[in-house]
């Protein structure tokens, strides 16, 4: 079966089809720095009201936000993260965990993480949740679960596609940056995932994920232009190049892994697992928890502050 199937029935996929727009993306990162208003959203992100509305009504209809009084009697509303929403937070953490060493390497984050419990600022480290042992690309082990076969692959919804202005410096990234490139846009999102699954040339990743030549030597140079991808040329004439993974893009593994461990418990499959993943280190069936990097103790939304006032950091979001 083409990797573009095993991509589709995915778990990943299935909450992108949920949550991988740009500006769901920017919603939920902002939620859990504390923005709970729709004047806030508004005022932070430039976001016109119709599409903000939109979002946030998709969003509530899923159940990943709810919508509330600001205060009991109030007719103002907010809106605050469900339990489905709050389980997002292990990728929320892979995200600002990612961008502070590869987006920001030079700078500060905008979103700066303080671990109450020891009282540094932190990135998370993924661990297995049975021996500790940390987790990532090298290390897993993905096979086919019952319900691989059951799951029809469903092309309509694989036109998701984002409109993202270009970046010229490492100074105008936003926020979340070139994630937002990965992720938001379909077909970045399968080359990525079919080098993972090993492809490297560029008629393979035609034959696998069925791309236009236009688009997919667009996206490529995008990739290779930022790092995910490295080319290397193996041919002169005609010249061909392959395409290989980076240490960058295999950090951002990460990512992905979390959004698809919350996809396998929210968005279930009737017929069982689509995938089952296991941990190589101790062959247990994968789960996943954080630790703070200073002093190793697990990171949950109730031990970890945000730095100083949240209106700095609002600001840096909003600059995306």
């Amino acid at each position: 079966m083409a990797i573009e199937d095993r991509i589709l029935k995915g778990s990943v996929r299935r909450a992108l089809d949920l949550i991988g727009d740009r500006w769901t993306l920017l919603i939920l990162l902002s939620a859990f720095c504390g923005v709970q208003r729709f004047d806030e959203w508004k005022a932070l992100h430039g976001i016109s009201p119709s599409i903000l509305s939109s979002r946030l009504k998709r969003l509530v209809k899923r159940g990943i936000l709810e919508q509330q009084p600001v205060e009991p009697g109030s007719r103002r509303q907010c809106y605050t993260l469900t339990e489905m929403g709050a389980d997002l937070f292990n990728w929320a953490l892979a995200v600002w965990s990612w961008e502070r060493t590869w987006v920001y390497r030079d700078s500060d984050h905008p979103v700066r993480l303080i671990h109450k419990t020891c009282g540094h600022s932190t990135s998370a480290d993924f661990v297995c949740g049975h021996c500790n042992g940390r987790v990532g690309y090298f290390n897993i082990t993905i096979e086919r679960g019952p319900g691989y076969d059951a799951l029809a692959v469903d092309m309509s919804s694989g036109s998701r596609r984002t409109k993202i202005p270009a970046i010229n410096s490492r100074n105008n990234i936003g926020h979340i940056g070139r994630f937002v490139d990965i992720i938001g846009d379909r077909w970045s999102f399968l080359i990525i995932s079919a080098a993972y699954f090993g492809v490297t040339r560029f008629d393979a990743f035609q034959d696998q994920l069925h791309i236009a030549t236009n688009i997919l030597s667009d996206r490529l140079r995008r990739l290779a232009e930022d790092g995910m991808l490295a080319s290397n040329r193996y041919h002169d004439k005609p010249a061909r190049y392959e395409y290989i993974l980076t240490e960058k893009n295999i950090a951002f593994y990460q990512v992905p892994l979390m959004l698809a461990l919350w996809g396998d418990k929210w968005l279930p499959n009737d017929a069982g697992a689509t995938f089952i993943r296991y941990h190589d280190n101790c062959g247990e069936k994968l789960t996943v928890k954080p630790l703070c990097n200073h002093c190793g103790e697990e990171l949950c939304q109730d031990n970890i502050d945000f730095d100083s006032s949240k209106e700095p950091i609002l600001k840096s979001l909003g600059s995306s």
